[in-house]
């Protein structure tokens, strides 16, 4: 029979394990003063004992379940979590996807050959950088085709980053319920999806965030992106979504392959015709491409995801204006690094925009962003998208530089380092966020800091600014006129630069003149 023992009777009273202590030294050093409390003649503590063994090993394990007790908490919320998938599948229950690559797109120069005929750049016709051994060719595509006339010597043709995989057949319905099928390339570049369903004749299927709103009739499908960039094609159960007719091979899907930033290639450097075109002699870039970006971070989902459920789709506050707008992305014109709302009177808003590859909002983005808005407003009021005001930073700093360093190469990194960090669009390569706000302060300690910890800079002299430049709530920072001057072994040599961003309407810069003087 077994023996039942009361606590009462226990030989050791019960002792709390301090779990939640922050090391495994300290969890040890607990249980070490556990024994010490209730073993007084044990008094060997050197490691080779046996019994000290067993602490460590007890701490261990411990230490192991406290570390995945915590992961396993920190999953549970969007605040917290760091695991990609947990993200993906919380984000889901306030209906909101992690945005994925987007395409950089740039106008390409063909060069006609002479005497040439009326002819066709199609569709789909690529062109590429130079593949290098460090570096891949980067590939764009003709968005649309291109006809040029007779006395035309060059066509200019907008074209985006990515290859087209054309009509990929992904699998056969069996006519069960929640059907996925992953694509067999990856990353699939945003919105880029289109896909068919054989029911006699092949039917193209319409794309939604989740099934809540769909009836039994209708033929959506949803896509979900994992944590390791495969792409899956969701349908419905048959009450919310359709079901896809059984069939052999009858789901196909077309979309594009590619995106992030390395599809913002710099300017003449598109020089390669991949597709066979008659007539067309070279290709070439005059200006960088630009709106390519990696896909969103979770920095940026724990951002944007809340301010979905507090807005719920609909545009009635300044804020869900805001929020509204950042998760905007066309297909066609690129999505918003920053959106600024303002309430005018009681039943009108304005909202200026700056878009992912700073400048001016073209009028297709402001276009597509206002129907946007107009679906989602209050009836009675209006929403009207305008450009951004742009605030100039001039800067102008004395470097020293470092002996064995060239001049020119250090002014001109420490030039470049400015103007990517003083563009409204810039982006925190760590977080994947657009620090830069409407009415945010550029402070002096970040100009400073940028130029000093530039490769071959001993130290900087800052002249201008002379103290933090404080921004107007209603504008935006935007590079200026930067001065550079950089003294060494080798002499001085000068750069004095434009702005790369449209004038503001005001601003702390005068627009200067470009030119190296040395």
């Amino acid at each position: 029979m077994a023996v039942i023992i009361r606590d009462t009777e226990r030989v050791f009273p019960l002792q709390a394990v301090p779990y939640l202590d922050v090391s495994l030294d300290d969890l040890f050093h607990s249980l070490l003063s556990i024994k010490r409390a209730n073993c007084p003649n044990w008094t060997d503590e050197n490691s080779s004992d046996l019994g000290i063994q067993l602490l460590w090993m007890f701490a261990v394990q411990y230490h192991w379940l406290k570390a995945h007790l915590e992961r396993a908490k920190n999953s549970c919320f969007i605040s917290t979590t760091a695991d990609r998938e947990s993200m993906r599948l919380l984000c889901e229950l306030v209906n909101y996807q992690l945005g994925t690559a987007s395409a950089a797109s740039v106008v390409v120069t063909f060069t006609c050959e002479s005497g040439h005929p009326e002819f066709t750049i199609p569709a789909g016709t690529q062109v590429a950088t130079e593949e290098t051994d460090d570096q891949p060719a980067v590939i764009f595509e003709t968005s649309s085709a291109e006809l040029v006339q007779v006395s035309d010597d060059s066509a200019d043709v907008v074209c985006m980053q990515g290859e087209t995989e054309s009509q990929e057949v992904i699998g056969s319905s069996d006519g069960s319920t929640g059907q996925r099928f992953s694509l067999r390339h990856k990353p699939v570049i945003s919105q880029s999806d289109t896909v068919e369903v054989y029911a006699g004749a092949w039917e193209t299927w319409t794309r939604v965030n989740n099934f809540v709103d769909s009836e039994a009739t209708d033929k959506h499908y949803r896509v979900e992106v994992h944590e390791d960039r495969t792409c899956h094609i969701v349908f419905g159960d048959g009450i919310n979504g359709q079901l896809p007719v059984r069939g052999t091979n009858n789901i196909r899907v077309t979309y594009r392959k590619g995106g992030g930033i390395e599809g913002n290639v710099a300017a003449n450097t598109i020089t390669e015709l991949l597709s066979a075109v008659a007539y067309v002699e070279s290709v070439n870039n005059a200006t960088a491409a630009s709106g390519g970006t990696d896909r969103e971070t979770l920095d940026h989902a724990r951002m944007h995801a809340p301010a979905v459920l507090k807005s719920l789709d609909r545009a009635v506050t300044a804020e869900d204006i805001e929020s509204l707008c950042t998760g905007f992305t066309s297909t066609t014109y690129g999505g918003l690094a920053k959106a600024k709302a303002f309430i005018v009177g009681n039943y009108a808003a304005r909202v200026a925009i700056v878009p992912r590859s700073a400048g001016l909002p073209t009028s297709g983005l402001k276009s597509a962003l206002e129907t946007y808005l107009q679906e989602r407003r209050m009836i009675c009021t209006t929403i009207d998208v305008i450009d951004p005001q742009y605030y100039e930073i001039t800067i102008e700093a004395e470097l020293a530089i470092l002996p064995n360093y060239s001049l020119t190469t250090v002014c001109g990194t420490a030039r470049s380092r400015l103007v990517a960090f003083l563009s409204p669009a810039y982006q925190d390569p760590e977080t994947g966020l657009y620090p830069h706000e409407f009415g945010r302060n550029i402070y002096l300690s970040d100009i400073w800091s940028i130029i000093n910890n530039t490769p071959g800079v001993d130290y900087c002299n800052v002249t201008e600014p002379t103290g933090d430049t404080i921004v107007p709530n209603d504008q935006i920072a935007a590079v200026g006129v930067i001065t550079l001057t950089g003294r060494g072994e080798a002499g001085k040599v000068s750069f004095v630069d434009t702005a790369l961003e449209p004038p503001a309407t005001t601003g702390g810069g005068k627009m200067g003149t470009s030119g190296m003087e040395t």
